[in-house]
């Protein structure tokens, strides 16, 4: 079993960006509110939508719901175990200051893949190297307005005159967006697919209402391109994308990767 690669990856350095498509699709409805709308004629609770009046699914709402699963995940199995032996080394090509291996090696596994900020003034922060596009809508949707009631949480009935309607996105939506992420070890990109596989299983629910049944989805990806800086430098066009698969079939590597780092963690707590 090789050792997991948890060298330092400072943001200055290029070694390689990974690039890949993913496709939600919605299970069941979808609400990802804009807030309370002021518009008289319009919804209660209104979905975000884009300049083209069309609802999108922001980045930083999956981007949430992927951190949210993965620091889950990496608590139950306490995979930051393997952090023990991490001693802050890198590429000798890679000069970094005692300063940022020190941060490094105290940042948790989904903090070196989500970004971390200083918890005090003059501690280290550390940015994400992962960027998790906006999935824009495939095709025109027309969202449907539901009715809902407020609850009274002490007689559990029906609140007096608390009624609302709220637009949800329809069921077989599907929306497509893109991630970026420099510099990745393939446990980090394994990281990212375990928790897109959970939301495509429904261990994770993306959006609001999920108490309703919304939010349930399914999760395709293309497969993984990688470009190193040589291959940057000669500007080769962006290829067109693979088609989209399972997250195990296009990233089955990276979750192998995964799997290692698990052994690994349970070796160092034993």
């Amino acid at each position: 079993m090789s050792p997991v690669d948890l060298r330092a990856r400072h943001h200055a350095a290029l070694e390689t960006i990974v690039l890949f498509d993913y496709r939600l699709t919605c299970r069941t409805g979808l609400h990802i509110g804009a807030g309370k709308s002021a518009d008289l004629a319009g919804s209660d609770l209104p979905v975000l939508r884009d300049a083209k009046g069309q609802p999108l699914v922001p980045g930083s709402s999956l981007r949430g719901i992927l951190r949210s699963g993965v620091e889950s995940f990496c608590k139950a199995l306490d995979l930051d175990a393997v952090l023990q032996h991490d001693t802050g080394q890198t590429d000798e090509a890679e000069a970094v200051s005692a300063a940022f291996a020190t941060g490094w090696r105290g940042l948790k596994l989904a903090e070196r893949l989500f970004g971390a900020a200083a918890d005090k003034p003059g501690g280290f922060s550390y940015g994400s190297r992962l960027q998790i596009s906006d999935a824009l809508a495939c095709d025109d949707v027309a969202v449907e307005l539901r009715d809902g009631v407020g609850i009274d949480r002490d007689t559990r009935t029906a609140a007096g005159g608390v009624k609302f309607d709220l637009e949800v996105v329809p069921a077989g939506t599907a929306f497509d967006g893109h991630v970026r992420f420099k510099n990745p070890a393939g446990h980090e990109i394994g990281l990212l697919a375990q928790a897109l596989w959970m939301l495509d299983q429904g261990l994770l629910l993306l959006g609001g209402k999920s108490a309703r049944g919304l939010g349930w989805m399914q999760v395709e990806v293309t497969a993984p391109r990688r470009l190193d800086a040589e291959t940057i430098l000669k500007r080769v066009p962006r290829a067109a994308a693979s088609g989209f698969g399972t997250v195990e079939d296009h990233l089955g590597d990276e979750l192998a990767a995964l799997q290692e780092l698990a052994e690994q963690a349970a070796a160092a707590r034993a």
